[in-house]
């Protein structure tokens, strides 16, 4: 039931009116719990069941923890590895598992042995790597004191299974999210309207972009070999596009729905195309998993407050986590530490462009010099794109060799008529709204101070989508993480 769907919205609409009924927080926090639950039973009855036995065991942990903080520090730091273990236990079996037979198995019929693991396909529950990092982090800000132990279960299963950002998040905080189901909430204008707002431009972003460039990109990515380096290469550009309309429209449209619900969703996306650094990337995009692995990996090993050296080998153990995060692929992996690689040099070219700038003084004022830094980014990231998207390691050297020869060419144009008049033209849109967005605060016509004019623009919004979108309900790119 993707976000997209006509059925998800039949699905919202009946839990919204309900919803605003209820004038009590607790039959809200239990209306809410109910039907994510059944959401997630949608899909299978059998991963629902373990799906709630995974909260309760969280459940019951963090309330072990707080009745053990203040006699019993060592059970405390015991039941807090034991559920951080527990989730990454959790990720490991239904995400890794079938990766580990697969590489295994292919060692062994490299050396003349005959294996079979067909038996052995495992299932990944629905949105396992966002639950998980949910209730990871829920544990150990329990155990470190950053908040209490939820006693209320259904308050607690409303939190972890909300289901508009079950599917791909955001990633939301238990000290951030809780505290908000403590009172009921009511149907305010505001909300009505920001959240139509953030729906209405996702469903353009995802509609519009994302899924008018997807022919394209799979064209190409799916027969890497028969494309030359300039088909390869503009590919690659606009898979990257492809993936931020793809996932920031979803992100858009889930914290849509949040704050239909009266309820505030993690922002996921700042602008990242505005990036001038590694680290400023990383500040804007997904923005709810980088924090995440900011606070819960980097920190914890260290983070800055080392020497140089140590701290690069945190980032590069952050980063390699984060590509494996998004599954179990050589390539993830690859493109995490192409990211690692990235912020550390980065990092490293900070103190010579400090004394640059310091030299001359009006350097950094030059509209010029950060648009070359923009640029230079843009390109590190279109490269991490094509490894994100590549199906193999052999694809990836596919791509470079054909980039390191004389391989080039017109890149494969046939049949992108949509993508090169509507799709370009949409990404002319949504480019001016982030760059009114980054430089005039919102600045733009959506949310123009004349009545008239929002209205007018809301308008053409939704004509323009209804002509020119892709209204297929396609699946999002990170629904499958």
């Amino acid at each position: 039931m993707l976000i997209n769907s006509i059925g998800f919205w039949i699905f919202f609409v009946v839990v919204f009116l309900v919803y605003y009924l209820i004038r009590n927080h607790r039959w809200q926090n239990a209306w809410l719990a109910i039907t994510s639950l059944v959401f997630y039973g949608y899909v299978s009855l059998k991963l629902l069941a373990l799906f709630v036995v995974i909260i309760a065991i969280f459940y019951g942990l963090a309330l072990g923890v707080e009745k053990k903080s203040k006699n019993s520090p060592s059970i405390v730091k015991w039941l807090k590895v034991t559920g951080v273990c527990a989730g990454i236990g959790v990720l490991i079996y239904f995400k890794y598992l079938n990766f580990f037979i697969s590489e295994f198995s292919s060692l062994l019929t490299s050396i003349g042995f005959t294996v079979n693991t067909g038996t052995l396909n495992i299932i990944a529950p629905l949105g396992i790597s966002y639950f998980t990092f949910k209730l990871i982090s829920y544990i150990v800000d329990v155990a470190n004191g950053k908040i209490q132990a939820e006693h209320d279960a259904v308050k607690f299963t409303a939190y972890v299974a909300f289901f508009p950002t079950l599917m791909s998040g955001p990633i939301d905080r238990a000290t951030t999210f809780l505290p908000q189901l403590e009172k009921a909430r009511k149907l305010l204008p505001s909300n009505l309207s920001d959240g139509s707002l953030r729906i209405l431009w996702g469903f353009f972003m995802k509609a519009c972009i994302a899924d008018r460039i997807a022919p394209y990109t799979d064209a190409i990515f799916n027969n890497m070999s028969h494309h030359n380096a300039s088909s390869i290469a503009l590919a690659s550009v606009l898979y990257l596009i492809q993936m931020y309309t793809d996932f920031a429209g979803y992100s858009h449209m889930a914290i849509g729905v949040g704050r239909l619900l009266g309820l505030t969703v993690t922002e996921n996306f700042k602008q990242p195309f505005f990036a001038v650094n590694g680290g400023d990337f990383w500040r804007r995009w997904h923005m709810s998993l980088s924090f995440w692995l900011r606070d819960y990996i980097y920190i914890p090993m260290g983070g800055s407050r080392c020497s140089k050296l140590r701290s690069y080998f945190n980032v590069m153990v952050t980063f390699i986590a984060c590509g494996a995060w998004h599954g179990a692929n050589w390539t993830y992996i690859i493109f995490g530490a192409h990211h690692g690689l990235w912020v550390i040099a980065s990092r490293i070219m900070k103190v010579p462009r400090e004394k640059l700038e310091a030299k001359y003084e009006s350097l950094k004022h030059y509209t010029w010099f950060k648009s070359l830094r923009i640029a230079i980014s843009f390109v590190v990231c279109c490269i991490g794109a094509m490894y994100f998207r590549a199906n193999s390691i052999s694809d990836i050297i596919v791509a470079w060799r054909k980039w390191l020869s004389s391989d080039w060419g017109m890149p494969y144009l046939q049949a992108t008529v949509p993508l090169f008049t509507f799709g370009f033209l949409s990404f002319l849109v949504m480019i001016y709204k982030e760059h009114q967005d980054e430089y005039h605060g919102k600045a733009h016509f959506m949310y123009s101070s004349s009545r008239a004019m929002r209205l007018a623009c809301i308008a053409m919004t939704i004509v323009f989508i209804i002509l020119t979108g892709a209204l297929e309900s396609n699946s999002f790119i990170y629904v499958q993480f």
